[in-house]
């Protein structure tokens, strides 16, 4: 017998079990594992430099907040469980309390 799916249907069969075992790890968190949320944010800042001819290099002088400090979208978990938006860290948190 032949395996008449293409790439397409390969890569979608990929993601559904790839988001079955992401469900999973949400609900059902290991109970022998540390449980704590975490993300990473990023703050811009502009930067601006002045020119030192003596020494031939930029020297920054003055740096200036771009934007504000705002929460990541995706959130991870101690644990190794990454992606979370922060709905599923909740279930994932509250699993992990139920299970101790």
């Amino acid at each position: 017998m032949t395996d008449d799916s293409g790439p397409s249907d390969t890569l979608e069969q990929w993601k559904a079990e790839m988001q079955a075992e992401h469900e999973r790890e949400i609900t059902n968190p290991d109970p022998e594992e540390r449980h704590e949320i975490e993300g990473v944010a990023q703050i811009n800042y502009r930067v601006y430099f002045e020119y030192d001819a003596e020494t031939d290099s930029l020297d920054r002088s003055r740096t200036e907040q771009v934007n504000e400090l705002e929460d990541p979208e995706l959130l991870s978990c101690r644990c190794g469980v990454r992606g979370m938006t922060p709905e599923e860290a909740k279930t994932h948190v509250r699993a992990a309390s139920d299970s101790s």
